[in-house]
């Protein structure tokens, strides 16, 4: 395999896209706002009271299980990227996020990225530089198909067998590839897929079939993102 660059950064395009869209004196929330804050968001909230200390406007919630500690519908737009696939509920935080907010944007990294077999580099830090799938740190696979798609990330996605795994590569060299987006207004819409609901055990063929949907649906999907994103 050859070497192919990791796009791990926000992407130009896209907060440019974003902030055209919000229209000035607008008031926008950032969750987990980090190092590359969107350039428009006027307040910011995260875990992290360390964080507080770089940002005005900031509030200190856990995602997972808190209120958010606004108004029903005090912001105009909240943005939120790579935050929820951290989250043990990220259904809390979506369910608060359209409570306070009238519309936003989520973006979290793609299913192509996680069984990715070089997403991250453990070379500094693990014997024999194994090469896991995806981000090891991740509670979900995230994807769009007009709502949200949520699948618990199982440890035996390590043993899953891709026909081209040189496929997931090469849909990478994309950096829209690298991520799921999802616009919305009023409300966020979002499937849980559990078990034995929605698949067998984790190791079942609905379990990766379910993987492999969500990484040809990004793929298909984010053709049209690029494309709107880019215009």
């Amino acid at each position: 395999m050859k070497f192919f660059r990791k796009h791990y950064e926000p992407i130009k395009d896209i907060t440019d896209y974003i902030c055209k869209h919000i229209p000035d004196g607008a008031k926008v929330l950032e969750l987990g706002p980090g190092i590359r804050p969107l350039p428009k968001a006027t307040h910011f909230c995260g875990w992290s009271d360390k964080e507080k200390e770089k940002f005005d406007n900031y509030k200190v919630a856990d995602f997972s299980k808190d209120k958010l500690p606004y108004d029903d519908k005090e912001f105009d737009f909240v943005y939120a990227r790579h935050v929820l696939e951290d989250l043990y509920n990220p259904f809390n935080c979506m369910d608060e996020m359209s409570r306070v907010a009238k519309a936003g944007f989520i973006e979290c990294p793609s299913p192509i990225a996680e069984v990715c077999r070089d997403a991250e580099n453990w070379k500094d830090f693990v014997k024999d530089n194994l090469k896991l799938r995806g981000y090891q740190h991740h509670h979900y696979i995230v994807w769009n198909d007009g709502r949200l798609n949520f699948l618990h990330k199982f440890p035996i996605i390590e043993r899953m067998e891709l026909k081209d795994e040189n496929y997931t590569y090469r849909s990478l060299e994309n950096p829209y590839n690298w991520n799921t987006y999802y616009i919305w207004k009023d409300k966020i819409k979002y499937k849980n897929y559990t078990h034995p609901q929605d698949y067998g055990s984790p190791g079942s063929m609905e379990y990766f079939e379910l993987i492999m949907k969500g990484f040809y649906n990004t793929i298909k999907v984010n053709e049209s993102f690029e494309k709107e994103f880019k215009s």
